[in-house]
């Protein structure tokens, strides 16, 4: 990882560089300057209502109950493309302003977070939405414990056992 962090703070100055003196030698060298604080300007300014925006969704997401875990990513995604527009070169500006456009950076955030929660799921052993529950009944003084599994993969299938407190145990499956 450090290797990789090296390298992109060693090329991508480079390749701005390159790429700033290629722009300078066919547009001038005030025209490519000018354009350069032109995109650092706009995206701030673009950062800013779009910021705005977003919260103001992740609000609404809030107040109706729902996480608003898409509109976290989008703010993140936000930072990081007026962050690549405030550093100065053509190459950054473009991944900046691509971040900043919300059609594309709701597809990277919503990518983002299925690869997430895919790999959390690989991780975890999981093919899919597995739901456990585990809980404790007491009723006409026999305490149950009961554990009940729901696997979304496999249509409508549920496994449960209870275990009851005099040491007798049943399986149910449906």
């Amino acid at each position: 990882m450090f290797r990789f962090f090296f390298l992109m703070f060693l090329l991508v100055p480079l390749v701005e560089l390159y790429v700033l003196i290629k722009v300078g030698s066919v547009i001038g060298a005030l025209p490519t300057i000018l354009l350069t604080i032109f995109t650092a300007i706009a995206g701030a300014w673009l950062m800013k209502s779009q910021g705005i925006a977003t919260m103001q969704r992740a609000q609404q997401n809030l107040a109706a109950g729902q996480v608003p875990e898409t509109e976290m990513m989008e703010g993140l995604f936000i930072f990081l493309g007026g962050l690549f527009l405030l550093i100065p070169g053509f190459i950054t500006d473009t991944i900046g302003l691509l971040l900043l456009i919300p059609p594309a950076r709701r597809f990277f955030a919503k990518r983002f977070i299925m690869q997430r929660q895919s790999n959390y799921a690989r991780y975890h052993g999981q093919d899919g939405n597995v739901y456990e529950a585990e809980w404790t009944v007491a009723k006409d003084g026999h305490v149950k414990q009961v554990h009940v599994t729901y696997d979304t993969n496999q249509s409508d299938a549920i496994e449960g056992e209870v275990l009851d407190s005099d040491d007798s145990s049943k399986k149910h499956d449906k």
